[in-house]
């Protein structure tokens, strides 16, 4: 599939709005297009590498008809079905060679838009790579900074709790991995520790510091069964006994008291006749009236008394004078509990003692009035729960006299006991401080991790880049020999090194190539292309623009006659130039292709057209015309210069200004350089010193060299005021030009002016 024209091309640069004119031949397999620069070559090769890369144009609008008749839009051109397009134009040259290196080493040169793409990214990955490297380096040493910081807190508080239990067998060796671990275990807890008082720890370390006491044995006093006693006191208060009452004495218990231990000192052995208070007779009858009164069961009953009030007494003897043990025996640790429990139980005592005085008052006015029926007063409402209180308060006593002798008897694991706690207070502490260390440490880890492999999988993406340019790279052999014969010289070089190539330039090495060096090795390699398996040059589009850029004429010609094989098999081809050498060699070879001189011209395979640009709204606006005969059958651009200063001499200024003459003063100055280098070969320098020789009308010489140098782009004189009136006069300046070529060489320019005529065609 062929492109057989461009329909339209619209708000595309200098292509502001040309449609394809009805008179302009369709594209042929050959096709040549001549434009000086400025009239939108270049435009018009991005336009068809749009085809190429299958790349949608935005703004604007662009049309292709195909020699089928179907036709592209450019808007459509990602998703259409569009022929395969190779383009050479200066974007290729940029993008296929390019060279890396530093201004003292010998530049690296990489060959091919993949390579070069390919090369770049090596280029970009290795800045990534040395930048991951740092980072790596950089994040290695945050963590270790981190653990450094954290090794150094764990060592300072080992150290610490080390120093603090001095004489702990344990902790005798205690260091950071101890520390680390107390952290783990503490950290397993299922229950929220607190830290320890001052007073805690006073004791802790008291108890560290612990010497083995002597035993303390426990208490074991009787406490009196109160509610019992009570019972039997008011049961002793209620009796009363049998006897011959003598109402002298029961009426005065004190009197029956003195005669009754009276009485005793008269039986017995010590009975006698006579009383031993008065010394008379104490008379049988007496006797046994006083005995009758003070009979056995009297005596039994005050007995029993005594024996229950003689019991009170020893009870509250042995409560009263109970040996609590010192608070000195004790340890450290347990004498404040221990002076707690006593000032308790000591209080105890009292209310019971009490309760044991008033029985034994009750109990002791019985005994003086015996045959009288008594009551315990408050006896029955009395709360007797102060004993099972003081029984309480002896059992918390002896639980601390049996933690005594828990402490003497495991000493070593009580002290044990000490320095795990404190350890572990110390450890609780700094938990606090170790977790923010520790989480800087882990931040740090986790930065370290999640780059540390990124320079070994950068450096394996380097080595597998760098692998496919060795790959795809041509042998310097190769391309050594199509540089000769591209440039028909072969002072540069191509040796192969690292993944490119470096070039010398008569054996030494070419730091800098020159623009048309640049243009011809990415030409070589844009003609190798061609060959590639996934482009079919048989079937395929081949565009070309300016090949052969800043080339001298030697290598010029070479360089066409490479190119000329290279592409004659090509199914479709373009070609744009600027250059006229460069239009004539295409020119010639068109002109010899079979059926070219065909007066149909839809048989010719070869055609050739014409840039231009024109004033469309006061703006310059390119197009694509027919060229001009005088192009197209003469060997030089003269004719075509001739030609236009030849039409410009009789064009009016029209409705588009000024703007339609801004050409024309380059295209003069060309046109009378070529005729005066020639009439005048031996003068050499600028455009005025030929003037000077000229024979013709000072006038209208200055007239001609004010535009020439004004608005052309010579190095000449121009003035200091850019005046656009002068355009004005370049209709008449034309003219002078004109008048001045067939003054100075009649013939010739009459010869000049015959050739405007059309040129005849072959059948």
């Amino acid at each position: 599939m062929r492109i057989s024209r461009i329909l339209k091309i619209k708000q595309q640069r200098v292509f502001l709005n040309f449609v394809w004119p009805a008179d302009l031949p369709s594209f042929a397999r050959y096709n040549v297009i001549y434009g000086w620069n400025g009239t939108g070559k270049t435009t018009l090769s991005s336009i068809f590498a749009h085809l190429q890369d299958k790349r949608a144009i935005t703004g604007g609008e662009i049309e292709f008809e195909m020699d089928n008749g179907s036709k592209l839009s450019g808007s459509s051109l990602a998703s259409a079905s569009v022929p395969h397009v190779r383009v050479f134009n200066r974007n290729f040259v940029i993008r296929t060679i390019e060279s890396i290196g530093q201004s003292n080493v010998a530049p690296i040169y990489f060959l091919g838009a993949e390579s070069i793409e390919q090369q770049k990214k090596v280029e970009e990955l290795k800045k990534e790579h040395k930048t991951a490297s740092e980072a790596v380096t950089n994040a290695d040493a945050s963590k270790q900074a981190a653990d450094k910081v954290l090794d150094n807190f764990c060592v300072e508080q080992a150290k610490l709790i080390k120093e603090s239990l001095l004489g702990s067998a344990q902790h005798a060796n205690y260091d950071k991995r101890r520390f680390k671990e107390a952290m783990t275990k503490l950290k397993r807890q299922p229950s929220v520790l607190t830290a320890l008082s001052d007073q805690q720890k006073q004791n802790l370390r008291k108890q560290k510091e612990l010497q083995a006491k002597p035993s303390v044995s426990r208490l074991v006093p009787v406490i009196p069964d109160l509610k019992a006693l009570c019972s039997q006191t008011s049961e002793l208060l209620k009796r009363s006994i049998v006897s011959r009452v003598i109402d002298a004495l029961t009426n005065d218990a004190a009197v029956a008291t003195w005669v009754q231990q009276g009485l005793a000192f008269h039986k017995g052995e010590h009975e006698t006749e006579i009383c031993r208070f008065c010394g008379n007779n104490f008379s049988t009858e007496r006797r046994v009236e006083l005995e009758g009164h003070f009979n056995d069961a009297f005596a039994a009953f005050q007995r029993e008394i005594e024996t229950v009030i003689r019991a009170i007494d020893q009870q509250k003897q042995t409560l009263t004078y109970i040996a609590f043990p010192d608070e000195s025996r004790f340890y450290d640790q347990l004498t404040i509990e221990f002076q707690g429990v006593v000032q308790i139980a000591k209080q105890a005592i009292q209310p019971i003692v009490q309760i044991l005085d008033r029985f034994k008052e009750a109990l002791e006015r019985k005994k003086s009035v015996p045959f009288e029926i008594l009551t315990l007063e408050h006896g029955d409402s009395t709360n007797y729960s102060d004993g099972a209180v003081l029984q309480a308060t002896i059992d918390s006593v002896n639980a601390i006299i049996d933690k005594h002798e828990e402490i003497t008897n495991n000493l070593q694991g009580e002290i044990k006991r000490a320095c795990e706690s404190l350890e572990q207070d110390y450890v609780l502490n700094a938990l606090p401080k170790f977790d923010e260390l520790s989480e800087l440490v882990t931040k740090a880890e986790t930065a370290f991790e999640a780059i540390r492999n990124t320079p070994e999988q950068l450096k394996k993406q380097i080595e597998n880049i760098e692998r496919e340019i060795i790959e795809h790279r041509r042998p310097a052999e190769e391309l050594n020999r199509e540089l000769r014969t591209y440039l028909g010289r072969d002072e540069l070089q191509f040796e192969i090194k690292e993944t490119g190539y470096t070039l010398t330039r008569g054996g030494k090495l070419a730091q800098h190539l020159s623009e048309g060096e640049r243009t011809a090795i990415a030409f070589l390699y844009f003609l190798k292309s061609l060959e590639d398996k996934n482009f079919d040059i048989s079937k395929g589009i081949v565009v070309i623009d300016d090949p052969v850029s800043s080339l001298d004429s030697n290598s010029l010609f070479s360089a066409f006659g490479y190119m000329r094989e290279r592409t004659k098999e090509c199914y479709q081809l373009f070609i744009l130039t600027h250059n006229f050498s460069f239009f004539r060699q295409v020119k010639n070879w068109f002109h010899h292709l079979k059926d070219q001189n065909k007066k149909d011209i839809g048989r010719r395979p070869g055609r050739f057209y014409t840039l231009l640009t024109t004033i469309d709204g006061g703006k310059r606006s390119a197009k694509l015309t027919p060229i001009d005969p005088l192009l197209e059958h003469f060997e030089s651009e003269y004719h075509f210069l001739f030609r236009q200063v030849y039409d410009a001499s009789n064009t009016v200024i029209s409705k588009n200004g000024l703007a339609q003459f801004y050409g024309l003063p380059n295209i003069s100055r060309r046109l009378l350089e070529t005729f005066l280098a020639h009439r005048f070969p031996d003068c050499s320098g600028d455009l005025t010193k030929r003037f000077d020789r000229v024979v013709y009308d000072v006038e209208k010489k200055t007239r001609i060299l004010r535009l020439l140098n004004t608005y052309s782009h010579s190095g000449g004189i121009s003035d200091p005021e850019h005046d656009p009136s002068v355009l004005a006069e370049t209709g008449e300046v034309m003219k002078a030009i004109l008048e001045m070529m067939k003054t100075v060489d009649h013939d010739h320019y009459q010869g000049m002016v015959n050739l405007m005529c059309p040129i005849p065609e072959d059948e």
